[in-house]
């Protein structure tokens, strides 16, 4: 198991881009780590910008994602 646990701070959205975001592209986070992953999908934690709420979410190493806060549900970059 490692020592550290590293955890991504979001970025907010500008009030234009989450008001044009698509939901339905969104990554949910969720409290706890889903088991049994996609291979080439990395899980992350991830901080909410708006809130502080600390979820698990699918990140992608090459591009940015946006992401649904499971407290809040505000929409935010990672």
């Amino acid at each position: 198991m490692a020592d550290e646990i590293k955890a991504h701070v979001g970025t907010k959205l500008s009030a234009d881009e989450e008001k044009n975001a698509d939901k339905s592209k969104a990554t949910t986070l969720s409290a706890q780590p889903k088991s049994g992953g996609v291979v080439g999908q990395y899980l992350a934690v991830q901080i909410c910008p708006y809130c502080g709420c600390v979820g698990y979410g699918e990140e992608s190493p090459s591009t940015y994602r946006v992401f649904t806060c499971h407290c809040c549900g505000r929409m935010f970059r990672a």
